[in-house]
């Protein structure tokens, strides 16, 4: 039995006799493929889809007469023969996409049909029934993109970048921004929002939707939803000609209209920046319906003057305005004492004791999010109106809400007053959605295509949700456990691993095997992709995702938590996500995965399985008992070569604590072939993969044979080490700065906090940042009552603002992993020469590196530098500081060739500017700098034996000519205890060789 031909309709579209005759065609081929996964197969085998492009070519707007207005109230939209010719492709292509899932989206984007598509989608004449079409098209491709996985599935953003082209981002701006008019209208609303709220990802994709007015767009839906429940705060319509509002309230949203696609289209935009936040929440909408409150005057502290003109009394002082008033809707909660996190005790860094750069993140972008300094600024009403919409609704819109208000949370924008509730209201909530008999009353789906069912998207995205919410916060962490977070999430992570079972068989064929899957024998837009994951096993593989996240979240500080996880027999379930899809598995349906532990997991789950690890790879009895039973040292060790790029980095970042001192596998680590792939991944581009490389590489050289540590050298080069260590990343940066952007105020764009937590700046202007310039005062108001879509693109002051946050929260990041990455080689360089041949190894890298290369290079870290200022009328420098992580670590490796032979020493002592420079730092802000100095001191002049006296005599002698004796004196009466007490033994020292 042989395959059927593609029916004669093809040649009929090909060669139509009329436009009708076509038309007809199309409405038959349509009618015909509803439903028949199988015939539409057979019709992409048959050349259907460059058939369509052909149409949709030949009736773009323009060509066709396709003309009328995408809101509705300019030209009316008048029906053609030629427009439903395009229609009626355009709603084939759609039934295409909602097939087999994966694999017919390759065709569709072979063919490069979503680009004829998007541009009529642009156009502003774009006729209204022509939107919701091609978005629901969009929609459901971007439900069906394969999960990332290797070889024939990996991530494709092809729909994204077309889809976030500036043209059809001004598109999706217009689309949202129309008023509730009808149901097509909200549908449209509501398509563009879910789009974006599938796809949005990456940075540049959410800089664009915020700067070309999309996020400003959504914001005003937002205070559409505010009005219609009635929550707009009372007096509002006292601020509406305010500047920045939109001069007249929005109109109510209709009842039947959804706030969970607006909610997760805002989430997904403001995720991880700060900034991003903060221009929401400034946004026309929000500034309308949520006024800022202004502490105002009592009125007899305002007097009038004998001409009429008021002033305040010499007694007067602002009294703020009333309490928030949707906090009186929510309920009352007993105040908890919020503690900081420390730092986990069972791995003290090596060598320093402060702060150090590595948070508690389990996983990584677009999940772990960065470090805000704290604001004064009082906390924007959205807030509260979030968490009366999370306790009052429920399903997707209670899900959304809690994700937008823990990341506004997240990013500092809820205050740390929120704990309580979020303890007692949200945390509660999300631990109850991870419940088997957990239930949704008459939930309305959240999309058009019914992949999975409403209730198993509440519950996918719960254990994310509750993962960001608790990170990093001890208080949130111990009410999540003790509402028994830990065995639901132990049990659900099992039940993962359970057989899929599947409504869907896969299509029978006469001759036994798909048609069109040879690369050689069919064009690629006749060619069908891999099948991908089926609908269900996606759903399980992003719920095994969120768990691992959700339980590498709760761990990161208590080890009594982490022992629990053990205790609920969860570590070879994590150790199974841990293993990635094999690269030659078979593709066909019949072979499809079957949600095994041998069939593995995507990439997303791959990640979040190393951060799982890594978590539990923090308790030394849990990495001596469960870990080493369950064999996790093996996956990590394949997935170090992994062709992902982020699972590399998390992979690196597990192994950091294997290869600890304490851990049993260490090892395992340093006799198998694992050093030369971690010193390659060293030297890798990615500046995040350095660092958790040159991390784990510290950690083994600690306490390892000389041979070893020699090996680690010889695979990293030395060249390269004294590449590094004798960059100078500030001054390098800021005059790049400089160049790149000399119209920019340089006390804003310089201005960051470190990852210590100070407040530094590249050129430590003496100037006030935060009083703004001319240029970033608001003068523009809107028109009263009057919307228009030029609102909606951010005036000129909200959009530099935006802009310049961006480039420096960019600058900033490269800085600090430049710093980064030469803190870490240090590091490696001062574990090297500490422990038994201490003093060989330091030779060594005399001998490999350069003696006065490797002095040199210590000298220059410590050496104050200034930096010429351009675009001055006279010439003018700035000094810059060293940031302290550097003068640690170079401060250490000076202690430790201190702590050497007596020669080691005095080469020290004998270089011209180690020393003068080092005497600058006595009096550091930094205690860890201080203390270092003092070490220095003191190894210096140690004597280990009577025929080291007289260099002890000699070394004192040239101490004192720098001065040291004064910088010692200083910190006699010092803060710090550790510091006087090492003070006392070095001025005792130092007198005792050098008497004054």
């Amino acid at each position: 039995m042989t395959r059927a031909a593609a029916p004669p309709i093809l040649l009929q579209l090909q060669s139509p006799e009329s436009i009708s005759s076509q038309l007809a065609a199309l409405r038959t081929l349509k009618n015909e493929l509803i439903g028949h996964d199988q015939r539409k197969e057979a019709y992409v085998v048959g050349g259907i889809i460059p058939v369509l492009v052909q149409v949709l070519t030949a009736h773009q707007p323009g060509k066709a007469g396709l003309s009328g207005s995408t809101l509705g109230h300019a030209r009316a939209y008048h029906p053609s023969e030629e427009a439903d010719v395009c229609l009626q492709a355009i709603l084939i292509v759609g039934s295409l996409a909602q097939a087999g899932g994966p694999t017919f989206l390759a065709p569709i984007f072979a063919s490069g049909i979503l680009a004829i598509l998007l541009p009529i989608l642009s156009s502003p004449d774009c006729p209204q029934p022509f939107i919701f079409p091609i978005l629901r098209l969009l929609n459901t491709i971007a439900d069906r993109l394969p999960l990332q996985s290797q070889d024939q599935w990996r991530q494709n953003s092809r729909l994204a970048e077309l889809v976030f082209a500036p043209e059809v981002v001004s598109a999706l701006r217009r689309i949202i921004a129309q008023d509730y008019s009808g149901i097509r209208s909200q549908s449209c609303i509501e398509s563009a929002s879910a789009l974006i709220g599938k796809i949005c990802t990456e940075e540049v994709h959410k800089t664009a939707l915020s700067e070309c007015g999309v996020l400003d767009a959504l914001a005003v839906k937002v205070a559409s939803f505010v009005v219609a429940q009635g929550f707009v705060l009372p007096g509002s319509e006292n601020h509406l000609q305010d500047p920045g509002a939109l001069g007249d309230l929005p109109s109510p949203a209709p009842a039947s209209a959804r706030l969970a696609p607006i909610l997760r289209a805002v989430t997904v935009i403001i995720e991880q920046s700060k900034w991003r936040a903060e221009h929401f929440l400034s946004s026309p909408g929000i500034v309308t319906v949520f006024p800022r409150q202004v502490p105002g005057f009592a009125p007899t502290d305002i007097k009038k003057g004998p001409w009429g003109s008021t002033y305040l009394s010499g007694s007067a002082v602002p009294r703020h305005a009333d309490a928030n008033p949707i906090d009186g809707l929510l309920p009352s909660v007993p105040l908890a004492h919020i503690k900081s996190s420390p730092s986990s005790a069972n791995f003290p860094p090596l060598g320093n004791s402060g702060p150090q750069r590595r948070h508690s993140h389990s996983f990584p972008t677009p999940f772990s999010l960065p470090e805000t300094p704290s604001s004064d600024d009082e906390e924007n009403f959205i807030v509260p109106w979030l968490l009366c919409i999370l306790r009052s609704e429920s399903g997707m819109v209670r899900i959304m809400a809690a994700r937008l208000v823990t990341v506004l949370f997240r990013l500092g924008v809820a205050k740390k007053h929120r704990v309580p509730i979020l303890s007692h209201l949200v945390v509660p909530i999300l631990i109850r959605m991870l419940d088997k008999n957990f239930k949704l009353l008459n939930e309305p789906s959240d999309s058009d295509d019914e992949l999975i069912t409403p209730i198993q998207r509440v519950k996918e995205e719960a254990p994310t949700v509750l993962a960001s919410l608790v990170m990093d916060d001890q208080e949130l962490q111990r009410h999540a456990v003790d509402g028994n977070a830990l065995k639901r999430l132990s049990q659900l992570l099992k039940e993962t691993y359970n057989p899929v079972s599947e409504s869907l068989r896969p299509m029978w064929y006469p001759e036994g095997d798909s048609p069109a899957r040879d690369p050689e024998s069919v064009s690629s837009e006749c060619r069908l992709g891999p099948p991908g994951y089926s609908p269900t096993l996606c759903h399980v593989m992003r719920y095994r995702e969120g768990i691992l996240k959700a339980l590498a979240a709760l761990v990161p500080f208590k080890d009594e938590y982490r022992k629990l996880i053990c205790d609920n027999g969860v570590v070879p379930y994590i150790i199974d996500s841990l293993r990635p899809r094999p690269s030659d598995a078979p593709v066909d349906a019949a072979s499809m995965p079957k949600n095994t532990a041998a069939d593995g997991n995507p990439t997303p789950t791959l990640l979040a399985a190393c951060g799982a690890a890594r978590m539990l790879t923090r308790s030394v009895s849990v990495l001596r008992t469960s870990l080493v039973d369950a064999g996790v040292a093996q996956p990590l060790f394949v997935l170090l070569q992994h062709p992902n790029l982020e699972v590399q980095i998390a992979a690196t970042s597990a192994i950091c604590n294997l290869a600890m001192d304490c851990s049993p596998m260490k090892d395992s680590i340093t006799s198998a072939d694992i050093i030369s792939i971690i010193c390659e991944h060293a030297r890798s581009p990615s500046n995040k993969l350095r660092i958790e490389s040159l991390w784990a590489l510290k950690h083994m050289v600690y306490n390892t044979p000389n041979d070893v540590k020699i090996k680690i050298i010889e695979n990293l080069g030395p060249s390269w080490i004294r590449q590094v260590i004798s960059q100078d990343p500030v001054s390098a940066l800021t005059r790049r700065r400089l160049e790149e952007e000399p119209e920019q105020s340089i006390g804003i764009a310089m201005g960051r906090a470190n990852s210590a937590g100070e407040q530094v700046d590249i050129l430590n202007p003496m100037e006030d940042s935060t009083a703004p310039s001319e240029d970033f005062k608001m003068t523009d108001t809107m028109p009263p009552s009057k919307m228009s879509l030029d609102m909606f693109l951010p005036d000129a002051r909200r959009r530099r603002r935006l802009l310049l946050h961006g480039n420096l929260e960019q600058s900033t990041q490269s800085r600090q992993d430049d710093i980064a990455v030469q803190e870490q080689t240090f590091d490696l360089l001062r574990n090297i020469i500490c422990g038994n041949g201490a003093s060989e190894m330091i030779d060594y890298l005399f001998k490999s590196i350069g003696q006065n290369e490797l002095l040199d290079a210590l000298a220059d870290n410590l050496r104050p530098r200034t930096i010429q200022l351009p675009h001055r009328r006279e010439p003018t420098s700035r000094s810059l500081h060293v940031p302290s992580e550097i003068l640690i670590t170079v401060s250490a490796v000076i202690i430790h060739i201190a702590a050497g032979l007596p020669r080691h020493r005095q080469l020290l002592v004998s270089h011209g500017d180690l020393l003068r420079s080092l005497t600058n730092y006595f009096n550091h802000p930094h205690r860890e700098v201080r203390v270092s100095c003092v070490w220095v001191v003191i190894n210096l002049i140690y004597e280990e034996d009577q025929t080291d006296r007289e260099g002890c005599r000699e070394r004192a002698a040239r101490l004192k000519a720098l001065g040291i004796s004064d910088r010692l004196a200083s910190l006699e009466d010092d803060s710090d205890l550790d510091i006087k007490e090492r003070t006392k033994t070095a001025r005792h020292l130092l007198n005792s060789f050098a008497p004054p």
